[in-house]
């Protein structure tokens, strides 16, 4: 330590002076009171005095350390302590001579020495739960009774030491056990080592280089799945599972095959740790697979042994696959040479059982084909033993016999019976193979056999198909009857009839309809009937009647006013109420229009009321005088109805029958535009909906009605678009919409390529593909149907291509031939598919279910579509 400052040497003996001269005595002081000094350096002690009154005054330093002399002044002196090499020397004395008086002040000096390392012990891998100690050494510190020595644990304290007074320079150890547990993983340990000469001088610290704790444990050793057996050329997956492993970032896996070091990826949940492997060995015989699991120091494995065989597919044959009916066919099944060698064919077909069996590399059968036997299925199964497992594998094929057309009765009925207005189809079912293709037709025009088409009376008739295939053509005739309901017309019943009294007369009304209708007429508002029975006529006949006509389809009704003529006897004058006697010669000689209302269930018939008198000069010279019921019009539900539905392109006919005497005039329009629904077009169009007004006028009076007609239509043509674009990267994701019009509004179906990718929208009205792939581009058609009929479109995409080829919207014959097409390409649609179940399709939109719909015919094969609705 070199020698203080000026001030600080001058600043005690000044204050000593000051002291003496205030006091009038000597005194003399050393300073610092205590002198800090690393072993082997230097320190200064300042001796300093008060004035001495005869000026004759000495200082000097009373100490065993070498000497030597600083800097100093009239009254004070430093003195430096050279080389201090003892660990607890006497204490230096400054002493001052004044006069005869000697003053003494004394200064101890404390000797140290820094650490020279703070060493922490290293600590080994810990197993979880296991003890170890924790040593901390100090290496030569002095004093050590000054010193404190601090293990931590991170932020936390594990141990603090202190020591006792020990002479000279020396080294200590701190030690503390630690019990390893899950949090001390990764926890560095620390020593802090401090030694304090305060107040006197200043805190020195030390610390160690910082440990990290590592604790681990492994418990158990790792669970190895994998198969027992598995076919050369094919590969398997194998699984490692280790539990309660910890750090599970720590754990290292091996596994090996035959010796082979495997790849393998690791998935952690929890204390969990699963490595999966793919196995594809290379050679055949048993092969030893291991895992070993470590863990810091720690290491477990599991062994399971894998057997390696060798077993080719079985080849079946069909000589020839192709046979005509009565021919000779061969069915052959082989095998080439397996590993191990313990093998075992069986041959086999689907509707007689085993045909033969044993332990041979061939079997063959012989046997005649016959008509029956096409489509029989043979199979072939060969079975390999190893260990105490045993091996399969099954071939089948399918015997194709040749053979003419056949139409059966249950294929293609010869007599049928439809409903006019609704919708049929000639379908003629034929077998045959090759497939035979069907035409119907009547008068050589061929009539469809797949698309249905609206029943009218036109299509009854007898209809000859021909089924025709490479072998021949089979013929058959099938009869049509079209049914249909009641049809009251003027010709068959007239609304207005005019009887003469006392001739014999029958209230007829003959109505047209499929089965023949019967007809029964009955008074307005009476029960009795006055049909079918030839009777005199009476003036009480007289009056409305309503005629219905019934059938198993329904109902017609019509209104048949009749009027009853009658003699007037000469000389009669009857009475008019209101007008008392005829006028005198008014008589019988002239005609007269009598008008008598029907009796009804409340009142008689009346007296005859006699309309306006003419003039003899201008009556009719006829001897009879007319009985006629007066009524205003009245338009009722049965004759016109309020609510109607239309088909569009069926004839537009809106009739409406009315009541009243004379009998009414009806006149029918659209409210709004004024026009009759046969002015606009002489078929129903979508333009037809709306309400009409119909009034009913006579001479009595008038009547209005309301008529409201709804219009059903077919769906029209279908929409398809594709977005963002009909041609689309590998990878991304597009959706195919699809709309039409139609009423009732149209479900919808789809004809696409078929994929693990697509889910269907709300309605099913458009279909979106995830991930893009090359399943995924081919032809997609969206059908949309009603009750009326059917439309499809189709549009075309592309995967990776730059391009959209076509887009199509087709009609009904062209949307039937791309279904047609679809399904000839693979495409989403399976023959008796859904009949099978087979695509009962659940989405993780977890919310749609399958539904078969659309169901056609094409060729030998049943077509279904796949359509998905809501739950």
């Amino acid at each position: 330590m070199g020698p203080p400052g000026t001030t600080a040497l001058l600043l005690p003996p000044l204050i000593l002076a000051l002291a003496g001269a205030a006091c009038s005595t000597f005194t003399v002081g050393a300073w610092p009171r205590v002198a800090v000094v690393p072993f082997g350096g230097s320190v200064a002690i300042n001796c300093s005095r008060s004035a001495c009154p005869g000026g004759n005054a000495t200082l000097g330093l009373d100490t065993t350390l070498p000497v030597a002399l600083g800097a100093g002044g009239r009254q004070w002196q430093s003195f430096w302590l050279l080389n201090v090499s003892q660990w607890n020397p006497s204490t230096a004395t400054c002493y001052g001579h004044c006069g005869d008086t000697q003053v003494n002040a004394s200064t101890a000096v404390l000797v140290y020495r820094l650490p020279e390392r703070v060493v922490l012990e290293p600590v080994p891998a810990l197993a979880l739960g296991e003890s170890r100690n924790l040593t901390c050494h100090v290496l030569e510190v002095a004093p050590v009774g000054n010193l404190t020595v601090t293990l931590r644990r991170g932020a936390e304290t594990l141990r603090t030491a202190s020591f006792g007074a020990v002479n000279g320079s020396t080294s200590v150890a701190v030690t503390h056990v630690l019990s390893a547990g899950p949090g001390d993983h990764g926890q560095d340990v620390t020593c802090h080592a401090e030694l304090s000469l305060r107040p006197h001088g200043p805190l020195f610290a030390r610390a160690a280089i910082p440990i990290r704790l590592s604790v681990f444990a492994l418990p158990e050793p790792p669970q190895l799945q994998a198969p027992s057996h598995l076919e050369l050329g094919t590969t398997s997956t194998a699984t490692c599972q280790l539990t309660g492993a910890f750090p599970t970032g720590d754990v290292r896996f091996t596994l090996t095959l035959a010796g082979q070091s495997l790849n393998f990826t690791t998935t952690v949940a929890g204390d969990v740790l699963t490595s999966v492997t793919t196995l594809s060995p290379s050679t055949v015989g048993p092969q030893e697979l291991t895992c070993t699991a470590a863990v810091a120091t720690a290491a477990r494995t599991t062994q399971r042994q894998l057997h390696v065989y060798r077993f080719p597919a079985p080849i079946l044959e069909l000589s020839p696959a192709s046979a005509p009916a009565g021919s000779k066919v061969l069915v052959r099944c082989h095998i080439s040479a397996a590993e191990p060698p313990a093998l075992w064919l069986q041959l086999h077909a689907a509707d007689s059982g085993v045909l033969a069996e044993g332990p041979h590399s061939q079997l063959e059968l012989p046997l005649v084909a016959n008509r029956e036997d096409n489509g029989r299925r043979f199979g072939c199964r060969a079975s390999l033993d190893i260990n105490d497992t045993t091996v399969t594998k099954d071939v089948d094929t399918q015997l194709s016999v040749l053979y003419m057309p056949e139409l059966a009765e249950s294929d293609c009925p010869g007599n049928r019976t439809w409903l006019r207005g609704t919708w049929e189809t000639l379908s003629c079912h034929a077998t045959g193979n090759p497939v035979p293709t069907v035409v119907c037709g009547r008068d050589g025009i061929s009539v469809s056999t797949r698309v249905p088409e609206l029943v009218t009376r036109s299509r009854a008739g007898t209809y000859l198909c021909n089924a025709t295939n490479s072998l021949g053509t089979k013929s058959r005739l099938v009869t049509i009857r079209v049914e249909y309901e009641p049809m009251l017309t003027e010709r068959g019943c007239p609304t207005h009839r005019i009887w003469v009294e006392g001739e014999r007369r029958e209230l007829s009304c003959r109505a047209d309809g499929d089965p023949p209708p019967s007809t029964r007429c009955a008074r307005d508002g009476g029960t009795i009937g006055r049909s079918g029975v030839h009777r005199v006529v009476h003036r009480a006949d007289a009056g409305r009647y309503i005629c219905r006509a019934t059938n198993k389809h329904g109902t017609a009704v019509r209104s048949v006013v009749v009027t009853v003529e009658c003699e007037c006897p000469r000389g009669w004058e009857p009475m008019v109420p209101g007008m008392g006697m005829l006028k005198p010669g008014w008589g019988c000689g002239y005609a007269v229009n009598v008008i008598l209302p029907a009796p009804t269930n409340h009142h008689p018939a009346p007296s005859p009321i006699i309309t306006q008198p003419q003039h003899p000069s201008s009556l009719s010279t006829h001897p009879l005088a007319h009985r006629v019921p007066a009524d205003e019009p009245s338009m009722a539900e049965p004759g016109c109805p309020a609510q109607r539905l239309w088909v569009e392109g069926t004839p537009a006919e809106l009739v409406c029958a009315a009541t009243g005497n004379p009998q009414p005039h009806v006149t029918c329009a659209k409210l709004g535009d004024g026009h009759h629904p046969a002015a606009m077009s002489a078929n129903v169009t979508r333009a037809h909906a709306g309400t009409y007004q119909c009034q009913a006028t006579n001479s009595r009076g008038s009547a209005l009605r309301n008529i409201t007609i709804a219009v059903e239509y077919s769906p029209a043509t279908v929409t398809l678009r594709v977005l963002p674009s009909a041609t689309v990267s590998h990878g991304t994701s597009f959706s195919v919409e699809c709309r039409a019009e139609g009423l009732p509004p149209p479900t919808y179906g789809w004809v696409l390529p078929p994929a693990p990718n697509l889910r269907f929208g709300t309605g099913n009205r458009s279909v979106a593909v995830a991930g893009a792939a090359a399943a995924n581009r081919g032809l997609y058609t969206c059908t949309a149907s009603n009750r009326h009929g059917w439309q499809a479109g189709s549009v075309m995409v592309r995967v990776d291509e730059s391009r959209l080829v076509l887009v199509a919207s087709l009609g009904s014959v062209g949307a039937v031939t791309a279904v047609g097409l679809a399904a000839a390409g693979g495409y989403y649609l399976k023959s008796t598919a859904c009949k099978k179940g087979e695509y009962n399709v659940q989405d993780a939109e977890g919310s749609l279910e399958a539904a078969c719909l659309h169901r056609q015919r094409r060729s030998q094969t049943e077509v279904y579509g796949i359509q998905l609705t809501q739950p």
